[in-house]
Formats: C-alpha cells, structure tokens, sequence
C-alpha cells in the first residue's frame, strides 16, 4: 500500500518583526506537514525563499500605499455611519433611525473593502513578481512513501494519531513589556474614545447653547484621557497568561460596545436641557442596550479564552480601527462647526455697572409663570417688600416657547411673521441683524449689555450691538473641574443606559463647572446661568455707577428662575437637585430674591427712581413634550416705570396686556417712544400692536402666542393660539387651526 506524504517541511527561519508583540520570539512550525515528519534542519528545503525575492524597498512602499488607501477607505466608512448631535439645548443622542441604516450599508462596505484590499494586495505581489510566502514556513510537495519502509509507516501513524489529540491554542507566553505596549494599545483608545471623542462630539455641536467650546477644553480633556488610559494600561499588565488576554479582550469589547452604544443605542436620549426625565419610559432601550453588549463582550471572551493569539490580534486591531473611524468623524464635525467655534461670545461685562441718568433693566426669570408668582405670593408674602412702586399684570400672555425662542423676542422685541409660512433660522437670525430694540437703545445713548446664553443665533450681530459680546482672551477650563463634568458627559453618552441616570447632567451644569468664574475680569469671564451663584454675588454691595454713556445703562439680565432642575432654596443656597412642586416654589423665591437684592443696591445708590425695571419671564410654564397645549402658560410680567412712587407697594393689574407690549415699553423707557411703532421695527409684526403696559386699557383685545409642537429633540411646528380674554384661564384659548413649519438649525 502507498501512503502519501510530504517531501520536505520548511522551519520559519526568523520571525516577522511586525508579529513579535503576540508570539515573543519562539520558533514553530505552522504547518501540518510538520507536525507529521520532522526533518532536522539540515534537510530544510529553502525552494520557496529561493523562488522569489525578498520585499526590496519599492514593493514595501507599494504594500504601505495600498495599506493606508484600505484603512482610509474604511475609517471614511464607518464615520459615515457616526451621527451629528442634535442641539436641544445640549443633546448627548447621536443617532437617528436614517443614520442607523445608514450605519449598516457602512459596515457591510467596511467588509466589502476588506475582500477587496485582500485581493488587491495578492494581486500587487504578483505583478511584483514577489512571493508572499517567501521566509514563512510552507508544506512542501506530497509524494509517494516506499510501501517497504516500515519507519516511515509508524512515524506518519504516530502522527496521525497526535492529530485527533486536543491541542490548547498557540499562545506564547508574553514579556510584562510587551503586556503593557498590548495594553497601553487597548486602554489609551478606550480612554481617547469616551473621555476625548465623546465629550466633544457634545461640546462642538452644543456650542449655541454653551458658554464654552473646543478651543478651551481639549487639552484637559486629552489629558485626562491619557491619565485614564495608562492608570487601566499598568493595571491591566500585571495580569499574566489566559488572564490577560482576558482582561485585554474585556478593554476591545468595551471600546467596541461604546461605539456600538453611540451608533445603534443613543437614539431616544433625553435632551440635556434640565427637563424631568422618567428613566421608566427607557426600559426597552435598557434592555436593548444591555443585551448588546452583554453579546459582544461574550464573543470577545470566548474568543480569548479558545484562541488567545488571535484575541490578540483582534483586540488590538478592533480599537486601532475605532480610533482611525472616531478621529476622522470628530475632525469633520470641527470642520462643520468652525464657525461655531470662533464666535463671539456674552461676557460680564458691564453686568454690576448702572448709571445715575438712567437705567433700564430687564430681568427674565426663565419659565416663571404667573401662576408660579401666585404660590410664591402666597407662601412668603413678604417677597414684595422691595417691589415698590411696581406694578404685576397679572393677565399676561408670551410670546413663543421654549427659551432660545422667547428670550431673542424679549431682546429684540421681534416676533414670528405667520405670513411667512415657516419659521427658520434665516428667520432667527434675522431678529438680531435687523434694527431691533438694541440699536433704539444705542441710538438715545445707552450703554447696552445683554446677559444670557440663549442668543448665540446672534451673536456676531450683538458684537457690534453690546458693550459685553465680542471674543474672549484664550483660556483653558479647570482640570479637574472638566475632568469631573465632561468626564461624565462621556460616561453618559457611551455607556448602557443602566448607568446614563448616574451621569445626567443639564447644560446649565456644564456651564458653571466648566466656565471660570474668579481671577479673570469681567469682559474675559462668559456669562453662565446660576442663580445660586448670581444670588451669592448680589448679596454683597456689587453694583456700582458709572457715567460712561449719554444716555444710562440698559441691560437684559437672564437668570434661571423657576426653570427645572430646582437646585436653589428660598434663600439663594444651593441644594440637592429635586423635582417637586414645594422645589419650584423655593427657587422661585430665591431667584425673584435675586431681584431684590439687585433692587435694594439701586436704592442704596440713589438711583432706582430713575430706573425702569421690568420683571418678566421668556416664557410661562412649559408642558413638555406635547404636540398641543393642555394648559395655561403665562410668563410674569411686573413693571416699575421711571418716575413711579417708590413709596407705594406692588399694585396688580388685569388688563390684557403681556410680551406684546414690551417693545413699546422698552422703546417708552430710554425716550424713544412716540406713540406710534408702525414701521419702526423693520419686521417686527408686534410692534404695530405694542402699547406701554402702563397704557393698555381694560377693552377686549385678542393676543396670539405660538406654541412650539416639539418631539423631544426636534421642533416640528408652531401652533397658533388665540387668547380672548383672561391669560391664565385655558378656557380663553382657542387652536386657529394655523401651524408653521420650524427649520431652525439644530431643532429641525
């Protein structure tokens, strides 16, 4: 009988210095020829080396080229599939159900170019006429064994029968330095992905809604990604053998989970915006979210465990790849966003400076309703001590909901135009380039300063309307302070939801932990909404006069006010975050408190009878997440008019009255007011109606508020309303059947 066998086996004469992390340097025979007849090294046939060439300097750089092309292609790919963040407020999500299918065409193209490079590759080599298994070990050619030699029988039994033996898979042991390069490899992109990529993929596409950008967090950020990385990296190497591999499997799984979580998972995240989220309603998303990554890093840990040499390979080459694909994605995003990045930004400048001529000062207390006004009222009566010569209309009616709508009209006294038929950011925009209640102001010799960070839409227009908006000296956030806030931002965004409660953040708090707030002047300071801190400030004699403008000082002063998260009792402390109504109405007066401190300073300068001072909200009370209304809102409204008796305490009023009249009540405070507003406004609608408050009679008079039908993260329509008669009775409110399209960029 004739048995088949091998002629010859090749041993690997040296081993590929690109292999060296995973096998140290151990020789092997890899073929199964060799493991059937060993053949002492005299015997080695060297046919295959001598039959090609070694690579010479030209084919390595054709292989590399074509390398890079391949991993170019696929890092392109998989960015194609990574999500713009949406801005509501800050929003953490980063997916949206075309994105997602977007995502698997992606990866299905990734392994696509991986057939496609593998093929090209092998088709490079042979027109270089350069052999690809030149210096590895190769099965030489079968032939015939002598049916008399008995040796040769037994030897080739012997090892057939090793063959049906189990084999553990091939895993040299590994040196601590080349665990810890291996680790070094796996921790630094995990670290680079959640505490780097993730944090600014927020930041940079929340930049209208943040009092910081890029240019001030990166280098704290990149530094705590490498303390986090190398701290996981020198741990991580101290383990040996299987266990190793197991733990540098677990840190590839994760770093694949976090993309995974970000592409697939993050689609229905809660805006960042302060609104009570019921993490109950994400028990589907939680389990989906688990269940994920649960699968992936079983698959990881098996593959660890039954073929630790190839884990190797995988691990390393999966956060490589992930690193490439979320470099690439977070560099687009920059170049999509550069204008953002460079904008002028609101100072506080000017925020503790009056004037002994005149003053005109508006505070929005955000989201503070009328109906709010009255728990407060009735809880500390006390609250209206310092509102002398005051008087609460107490039949108010807004303008447009949520902030970033409300806040620009009380600014610029511009208001929606219906008949334009949508809303967009052209439109937006357009409030704060055209004439507006800022240039009226300028034009009777105020000094102006606006102090909120709902008007990034304009800010480049308010650089040249306001003595505090312009661009800040370059400065770095805090370390740790950073550390601490975007750190968590990251673990919010890439982790599975069963820890996203833990890292919920609102914009607000970004903003006060990340924006300096002492040893800088006030015009290199951004303004940042925090009523504790604000309450803090004002407690003190702060205010002071200054001359500097022909007219007075006219300023808009944003502060939180009975907006979610309640974080700030009624004596100005801050406090554990809470949701309840006894909450709101503790901030409520702890904010209007701000109010009066700020007042009482006027009176001890002597200057509060010559200040008309406006006590309003951008809008009332928000039912979130409702295509149509179910209730009142009424923004406050409580006006002192320059001149009025400072020794009469707050009078109410009921007359139908509300945001429509603030233009002509603002134009009516620096002088500007002449009884008619036709025309004066560019395209202001409101204004053809406006009336000072203090001029609104009791007569019937329709008012119009547009509600914003919002899903969430996206605005859809403005819905018309109709209000005839009393603001806080719903029955007075009437649906017109009239909605408009938003396109407003980020909210659309």
């Amino acid at each position: 009988m004739l048995r088949l066998y091998s002629q010859g086996t090749m041993l690997t004469r040296r081993q590929p210095s690109g292999w060296r992390l995973f096998h140290e340097e151990r020789p092997r025979m890899s073929s199964r020829a060799s493991r059937l007849a060993p053949t002492p090294r005299a015997a080695v046939c060297h046919a295959t080396a001598a039959r090609a060439p070694h690579l010479t300097h030209a084919p390595r750089l054709a292989l590399a080229a074509l390398d890079v092309l391949f991993l170019a292609a696929t890092a392109t790919c998989l960015w194609g599939a990574l999500a713009r963040p949406a801005l509501a407020y800050v929003d953490p999500s980063v997916m949206t159900y075309t994105i997602q299918a977007l995502a698997g065409v992606a990866v299905a193209l990734s392994a696509v170019l991986g057939v496609v490079w593998r093929r090209a590759r092998r088709w490079l080599l042979r027109a270089m006429h350069v052999d690809e298994n030149a210096g590895k070990a190769v099965e030489g050619s079968v032939h015939a064994l002598d049916a008399d030699d008995a040796a040769a029988h037994v030897s080739a039994d012997e090892a057939a029968r090793e063959l049906t033996l189990p084999r553990k898979p091939f895993a040299p042991a590994l040196s601590w330095r080349t665990r810890l390069i291996l680790a070094l490899v796996c921790a630094l992109s995990l670290a680079y992905c959640v505490l780097f990529v993730a944090p600014l993929e927020v930041v940079i596409p929340g930049s209208s809604s943040l009092s910081f950008t890029l240019a001030n967090v990166w280098l704290p950020l990149i530094g705590l990604a490498a303390l986090v990385g190398t701290a996981i990296a020198l741990a991580s190497s101290a383990a040996r053998g299987r266990a190793f591999d197991v733990v540098l499997a677990l840190l590839a799984a994760i770093c694949v989970c976090t993309l995974l979580q970000e592409l697939f998972f993050n689609g229905n995240l809660p805006a960042a915006d302060g609104s009570p989220v019921d993490w109950g309603n994400y028990d589907k998303a939680h389990a989906f979210s688990a269940v994920g990554w649960l699968a992936v890093i079983a698959v990881f840990l098996v593959l660890a465990i039954r073929r630790p040499l190839a884990s190797r390979v995988a691990s390393v080459a999966a956060c490589l790849l992930i690193v490439i694909a979320q470099s690439v994605g977070l560099g687009m995003l920059g170049a999509q966003y550069a204008d953002a990045l460079s904008r002028p930004v609101v100072t506080e400048e000017g925020l503790t400076t009056v004037s002994s001529k005149s003053n005109v000062i508006v505070f929005v207390l955000d989201m503070f309703d009328t109906k709010d006004m009255d728990q407060v009222m009735a809880t500390y009566p006390e609250a209206a001590d310092e509102l002398t010569g005051f008087t609460w209309y107490h039949n108010s009616l807004g303008s447009m909901i949520p902030t970033r709508y409300g806040v620009p009209y009380v600014v610029t006294g511009h208001d929606f135009d219906p008949t334009e038929g949508q809303f967009t950011t052209n439109d937006l925009e357009s409030w704060f380039s055209d004439r507006n209640l800022l240039d009226v102001a300028n034009e009777q010799g105020y000094s102006v300063g606006v102090y909120s960070d709902s008007v990034t839409y304009g800010a480049r227009a308010l650089e040249g309307k306001t003595m505090n908006v312009h661009e800040l000296a370059p400065f770095f956030a805090d370390f740790l302070s950073c550390a601490r806030t975007l750190g968590g931002v990251g673990l919010y965004r890439d982790l599975p939801y069963a820890f996203k409660p833990t890292f919920w953040f609102t914009t607000d708090q970004l903003n006060d932990a990340v924006v300096p707030t002492d040893a800088r002047s006030p015009e290199n300071t951004p303004y940042v909404i925090d009523d504790p801190g604000m309450h803090e400030r004002f407690s003190q004699p702060v205010l002071t006069v200054s001359d500097t403008s022909e007219g007075g000082a006219y300023r808009v002063i944003h502060c939180q006010g009975s907006h979610w998260p309640y974080i700030m009792d009624e004596n100005g402390n801050r406090v554990t975050e809470s949701q309840d109504n006894t909450a709101l109405v503790s901030q409520a007066r702890g904010s209007l408190d701000i109010v009066e401190e700020y007042i009482a300073q006027l009176k001890d300068l002597g200057v509060y009878d010559q200040s008309t001072i406006v006590i309003t909200a951008d809008h009332g009370v928000w039912p979130w997440n409702h295509a149509r209304l179910s209730k009142t809102t009424s923004p406050i409204l409580l006006v002192k008019p320059a001149g009025a008796d400072s020794t009469q305490p707050l009078q109410t009023s009921n007359v139908p009255t509300g945001h429509i009249d603030l233009p002509a009540t603002l134009e009516w405070a620096v002088g500007a007011w002449d009884g008619s507003a036709e025309g004066e406004m560019g395209s202001s609608t409101t204004m053809a109606s406006s009336t000072p408050v203090f001029e609104v009679t009791d007569e019937d008079r329709p008012r119009y508020f547009y509600w914003n039908d919002h899903d969430g993260k996206h605005d859809r329509y403005l819905v018309e309303y109709k209000v005839d008669g009393d603001a806080n009775d719903f029955s007075d409110w009437t649906f017109t059947g009239n909605q408009y399209p938003v396109d407003v960029e980020g909210y659309n």
